[in-house]
């Protein structure tokens, strides 16, 4: 089966991988010429149905980025790398011999033209570099080779924008494209067709939904098939007010993603809770629902993965609890304190939310919406084994004891 791949880029990068796109095996490449980077955000709407996205460069992706967060499929970017520089270089040798210092470049990465000049052992050879981003207008670009050349202190440009370097070649100066090497495009091209086959095996995977309501106001059957729908789902009764939904991960994560949940929750319609569970079998998929329904409240959905990860609730909250431990040393600090993975999970994810590093236990208690005894129990089995530690102490009001300033003394970003 062919993987069908989009392909955004400039007129000479698309005329060039057309004369190689033989080479690429089992793959269809549909092609979106722009004449400036920042035409990549209006393009990216009208790209027709395929399996991934492939930007020719970092310029039109980053300009793009905002629309391409919302494609339903994966995309990817060819990288400037150091093989790209080395090329370029080796080119102007044979094609164009230039000394160094006598260079313009533009480029995402300059330091890597001083790591591959150091390789090449010309230390003391110092081109003119230009860092840029998509915050850099066009103009700026081309008025930085412009300068150099008009007043002799560069006698060629290299530039890895197209559109510059058009600009430049019109206006008489001596420009050259940044090549790319055809193996790094092709590579390019085979990494996309990786993360299509990848995201359609995912997507694909079983996932299985539960719909409950409150026994004595049962939601209609015509809301349940409205929901199977939207998720493409095979429905099955279970009770008068339980439903199983058969359905696909990429169906779900695309209604979650897209907040569809919304619209299954009316105000006028009576409560329901939904859970769903992915898992490499139905069995797994069908007991990872069964879990994340029992932290489903009125009104609210959460999703259990395979990995054993708790996203939810949602509509409001897309915060991520790891129910499973896999990290040798958050294994042990479980077993230590006796505090269960979703707890040691949820005190992690809060310190991460955190600008500062010293926190109260009403600040904890906030964050886990639980009673203030609860998340002081929380804090004394850490505090047993040394993984929490009193900082300080501060006194915000006039009478009463002083609170303390906890300090958490376990690695927390892994």
């Amino acid at each position: 089966m062919l993987t069908r791949i989009a392909v955004l880029g400039s007129a000479s990068f698309i005329e060039r991988l057309r004369s190689f796109e033989h080479e690429i095996p089992s793959t269809r490449l549909d092609y979106y010429t722009y004449k400036i980077p920042s035409d990549a955000k209006d393009i990216v709407p009208t790209i027709k149905p395929c399996d991934a996205v492939f930007f020719s460069g970092s310029f039109p992706f980053n300009y793009a980025e905002d629309l391409i967060a919302k494609l339903p499929i994966p995309s990817f970017y060819l990288k400037q790398d150091e093989n790209a520089i080395m090329t370029t270089l080796l080119s102007l040798s044979f094609t164009n011999p230039t000394a160094i210092h006598k260079l313009s470049i533009d480029l995402v990465h300059p330091e890597g033209v001083k790591s591959v000049l150091e390789d090449i052992g010309q230390i003391g050879e110092t081109p003119f570099l230009m860092k840029i981003d998509t915050s850099f207008d066009l103009e700026e670009i081309v008025a930085f080779h412009t300068d150099l050349q008009k007043s002799g202190a560069s006698s060629l440009a290299v530039t890895s924008i197209h559109a510059v370097y058009q600009r430049l070649r019109d206006n008489g100066l001596s420009v050259i494209r940044m090549i790319d090497p055809k193996s790094s495009i092709i590579k390019g091209i085979e990494d996309t067709k990786s993360l299509a086959l990848l995201f359609k095996s995912q997507s694909a995977k079983i996932a299985v939904g539960f719909i409950q309501t409150n026994k004595e106001l049962s939601i209609s059957e015509a809301k349940i098939k409205q929901i199977a729908a939207s998720i493409q789902a095979n429905i099955v009764k279970e009770a008068d007010n339980l439903y199983t939904l058969f359905s696909t991960q990429g169906d779900v994560q695309e209604a979650l993603n897209s907040n569809l949940i919304t619209t299954w929750m009316s105000p006028s319609s009576p409560a329901v809770k939904i859970a769903f569970g992915y898992g490499k079998t139905v069995l797994e998929a069908t007991q990872n629902a069964r879990d994340a329904l029992s932290y489903a409240t009125d009104n609210t959905a959460y999703l259990l993965t395979d990995s054993k990860e708790l996203l939810g609730p949602y509509p409001n909250s897309h915060k991520q609890v790891r129910l499973k431990n896999n990290e040798p040393q958050l294994v042990q600090i479980a077993k230590e304190t006796t505090l269960s993975p979703a707890n040691l999970s949820k005190v992690i994810q809060f310190s991460r939310s955190r600008k500062s590093t010293e926190f109260t236990a009403s600040d904890l208690e906030v964050y886990l919406q639980v009673s203030r005894r609860t998340t002081e129990r929380i804090l004394k089995k850490l505090a047993d084994h040394g993984y929490v530690e009193i900082v300080g102490e501060e006194m915000t009001y006039q009478q009463g004891r002083p609170r303390a300033i906890y300090e958490l003394n376990f690695p927390t970003y892994n």
